[in-house]
């Protein structure tokens, strides 16, 4: 079965670059494995059901960070660079040549690409000894195109829509999407996908998207919509698929916060998707293309280094350092929220070093770095022995999301209901804080604003560091409930004063561009 996978996983990576060359070649294949002869049976489409699976690790596999990391974090208010260092995405001097939004636009496009292949396939095989099974990997590769699309528009706004496998140059020479169009492609093909995918999957297919994922991420689609292009209708559509996750009782809050960033406790019972991460060929979801296995330079990336000549146990070796909490993120916990430890470090905070095992502020430039996800990482002074690796999955939905996103809904929605919006949140606050002694409920008699509030806050203190801060506060600008350039502190004064309205949005990458006359660059790029 490896051998298969490994296989078809190569199949479709150059079927990927034969398809984009112009001229035809008249050759006889090479091997036995052609469209013609592979994509033909159950067991070719379980295999190639993965590929889409494994181009999410690539968004994940650089040790600098390129790709995901930092076209991701550096934007948002929770974490600047090291004191030695100015960076062009972390002060919003955003240009179109710039290599991690290459990056990132390029892994998303053939991610819709390996979704498209199968798409097209797969009405065409003709050996399946049971035909009904086919609507299953239907709505795997739609889930997957789903998702990489939403990248694309959440990020871009209008790029390209492709709907179909590249067969020629010319049809990598798309215009512009129009507004709302790949909104809607995403509702419909993740509307599918949760109509039919299963509710949960075997140990061997850990980590498939499941109906719990399709329909969280249709909720999270439908929440970004209603604010990016003002349609409140669209609060009621998305609280209606988070509701429908709560009553399932399929998902619930772990009772430790930690258990959601440790390598021990993967696929808990709170994650509606992860991204698998694993060292080499033992991941499922294939190698990563770039060779070095399928891991996550994450760890890198957010250990502490060396600031102000004095370096943690380890630095250079397993911590780069490039990650630092600014001072706004500090201060946004209250006091003694149990949850400040496990995302953040501070002074004499336990680090996971058996040489130094107690944080250092003079380590980080605001005196503070990420523990989110670095203490789940660790095995004795490393990861799993590979220092620059992390094999800690990335938690992309997980159940606290989908309660706080439901309470978003409940304040701004037709319907407003600022009782139910009070009790998710207290949920949330209820698993950090067990007793009530430290993070007091808040009230339901709050205002629609001031409940606002409380939930910009808690989104703020419980997902920091998980991909999603600037992005919110992009819809919550875009929806006219924050003005990021007067409200929002980024904790750099570079950062602080380049903000622009442009910035709403990542400007078209300019290799893109010079390939493709019909493509139109963002505004202000």
């Amino acid at each position: 079965m490896k051998k298969l996978l490994i296989a078809s996983s190569s199949l479709l990576f150059f079927t990927l670059i034969f398809t984009m060359c112009k001229r035809q070649l008249d050759l006889k294949p090479l091997g036995e494995l052609t469209e013609q002869t592979f994509y033909q049976t159950e067991g070719d489409f379980e295999a190639a059901s993965l590929s889409p699976y494994a181009t999410l690790l690539t968004y994940y596999f650089d040790q600098m960070g390129n790709g995901w990391y930092q076209p991701v974090l550096w934007p948002d208010d929770d974490v600047t660079v090291r004191s030695n260092g100015n960076d062009d995405i972390e002060d919003f001097n955003w240009l179109p040549g710039n290599g991690n939004f290459t990056s990132m636009w390029q892994t998303s496009y053939k991610g819709v690409q390996r979704a498209n292949v199968i798409l097209e396939q797969l009405p065409k095989a003709e050996k399946f000894a049971d035909v009904s099974k086919k609507v299953r990997f239907e709505a795997e590769a739609k889930f997957m195109r789903a998702y990489f699309n939403f990248v694309l528009a959440v990020n871009w706004g209008t790029p390209p829509l492709v709907t179909s496998t590249v067969k020629s140059v010319d049809q990598t020479r798309l215009p512009n999407s129009q507004p709302g169009e790949i909104w809607d492609l995403i509702v419909a093909d993740l509307t599918f996908a949760k109509q039919n995918l299963p509710a949960t999957w075997n140990s061997a297919n850990t980590g498939r998207a499941t109906s719990g994922s399709a329909s969280g991420l249709l909720g999270r689609v439908l929440l970004y919509r209603a604010q990016w292009e003002n349609k409140p209708a669209l609060y009621t559509a998305a609280d209606a698929e988070f509701t429908s996750i709560i009553s399932s009782n399929r998902y619930n809050l772990r009772p430790n916060f930690a258990d959601n960033f440790a390598l021990a406790t993967e696929n808990n019972s709170e994650s509606l998707f992860e991204i698998q991460f694993a060292l080499g060929r033992g991941n499922n979801w294939f190698p990563n293309e770039d060779g070095g296995g399928s891991g996550t330079g994450r760890y890198i990336m957010w250990r502490a280094a060396c600031e102000q000549g004095i370096c943690a146990d380890g630095a250079n070796a397993v911590g780069y350092g490039f990650m630092h909490a600014v001072k706004p993120l500090q201060d946004a916990f209250e006091p003694n929220d149990p949850r400040r430890v496990q995302t953040i470090f501070r002074e004499g905070d336990p680090f996971p070093s058996t040489a130094t095992p107690i944080f250092k502020a003079a380590w980080s430039v605001t005196g503070s770095t990420p523990s989110k996800y670095v203490l789940g990482d660790k095995t004795g002074n490393e990861i799993n022995g590979q220092p620059n690796m992390g094999v800690n999955n990335e938690r992309v939905l997980r159940y606290a999301d989908i309660l706080l996103m439901s309470a978003e809904c409940k304040i701004l929605g037709p319907t407003m209901d600022l009782a139910g919006a009070a009790a998710l949140i207290n949920r949330v606050r209820r698993r950090a804080d067990p007793t009530g002694n430290i993070l007091a409920d808040r009230p339901a008699t709050a205002s629609k604003d001031q409940m606002f509030k409380f939930l910009m806050q808690e989104r703020r203190v419980e997902l920091a560091f998980e991909g999603h801060r600037y992005n919110d506060l992009v819809r919550w600008h875009r929806a006219g409930l924050i003005n990021i350039k007067t409200d929002i502190n980024f904790g750099r004064t570079p950062a602080n004063n380049n903000w622009n309205v442009r910035n709403l949005l990542k400007p078209i990458p300019q290799r893109e561009l010079d390939l493709n006359n019909n493509l139109k660059q963002n505004p202000g790029y």
